[in-house]
């Protein structure tokens, strides 16, 4: 007995070193965030006379009815309020009303660039501006100087709108997406279908101009990725959603054209555009931004219910590690680099991301 017993302990515990060796794993990193500044953005900064700023440096902020641009360091260098609407870029800005006969066009430090010689309003994204038409059927791509490049008029009501470096995308009433090309042509179009009432309530096209994507219908509402193929164009993936909603919603492809977010009702919605893997994630509320960091590697989402703002953090594909919220009446949040910046009602956060 005594001689099996001796045989059983070292047999235990050479096992035992065994799995330890064995089931050692190296630790995830983990996200760490560390506030570095917040400031209040009430007025524009006084800067010292050899300031140089470059374009790059201005980044654009909208709270309420006031706006301007911002640096890395936290200095107000324009700042500015409105009666009623604004659109922002990086490089310009304009301020318009409901029946304005023209719009002036403005430089991020407050000069005067171009002017914009037709009514309608304005959407400025990326650089890239465009004039929503009178009557909300029709849409125009400006050039640089507030002139049209091109114009598109439909019959039916614009319901979703996008655009990206290489494509415009435009969703309508009657559940059509049309995708254009620089130069104003048709690309392709589809009709998603599947659904008993029939329209566009978000859409998003690819920097390349490939893939596109939207949110359709009522009772049986989808999801649909579609692809350009020979001039035509081929769904890809779709999927119908469990919950519904009726409003406009937010759809965006990742800078690398891997991922495509979607929201619907209380859910962020995330498929691999190249293995049609798809994750829900739960958000409640409705979904305001998406922003990822310069390496791609963490994704922010904000969201509003009631007076609530919420910041979600996503990393990897679909790894959801956790969210701050907070009470305001308006907010925004906005990466440049690896930095994330958080606007809450009069004051501006800047905090930096790491892994450790």
């Amino acid at each position: 007995m005594n001689k099996k017993v001796n045989v059983i302990i070292p047999v235990c515990i050479a096992v035992s070193i065994l799995y330890i060796f064995l089931a050692v794993r190296p630790l995830s990193k983990e996200i760490h965030f560390k506030t570095l500044w917040t400031t209040p953005c009430t007025r524009a900064a006084t800067l010292p006379g050899d300031t140089v700023l470059h374009e790059e440096d201005y980044i654009p902020f909208k709270l309420g009815q006031t706006a301007g641009y911002f640096t890395e360091d936290g200095k107000i260098v324009n700042f500015f309020s409105f009666p009623y609407k604004a659109t922002l870029s990086q490089k310009e800005y304009a301020l318009f009303g409901t029946s304005d006969s023209s719009i002036q066009i403005f430089s991020n430090k407050g000069e005067k660039t171009a002017l914009i010689k037709k009514q309608g309003f304005p959407f400025f994204q990326d650089g890239r501006k465009y004039l929503m038409l009178p009557g909300g059927h029709s849409f125009a791509k400006l050039n640089d100087d507030g002139t049209v490049k091109f114009s598109f008029e439909n019959y039916v009501p614009i319901t979703a709108f996008s655009s990206s470096k290489s494509a415009t995308a435009a969703g309508f009433a009657d559940g059509t997406v049309i995708v254009f090309n620089n130069q104003g042509e048709i690309d392709y179009k589809y009709i998603p279908g599947g659904s008993t009432y029939d329209i566009i309530l978000g859409t998003a096209v690819s920097d390349s101009g490939v893939l596109s994507a939207c949110v359709s219908g009522h009772d049986k509402q989808r999801f649909v990725i579609a692809k350009k193929e020979s001039g035509h164009s081929k769904i890809i993936f779709h999927q119908y959603l469990e919950e519904e909603t009726n409003r406009q919603l937010l759809i965006k492809f990742s800078k690398n054209e891997s991922k495509c977010f979607f929201e619907f009702k209380d859910h962020l919605g995330i498929v691999d555009c190249k293995t049609k893997k798809v994750s829900h994630i739960p958000v409640k509320g409705h979904i305001l931004s998406i922003q990822e960091t310069e390496d791609e590697n963490t994704v922010f989402v904000l969201s509003k219910k009631d007076n609530t703002y919420s910041v979600h953090i996503i990393e990897k594909f679909d790894r959801y590690t956790g969210c701050f919220s907070f009470k305001a009446d308006n907010a925004f949040i906005t990466v440049k680099n690896n930095s994330l910046f958080v606007g809450r009602d009069s004051s501006i956060s800047r905090i930096d991301i790491s892994h450790k």
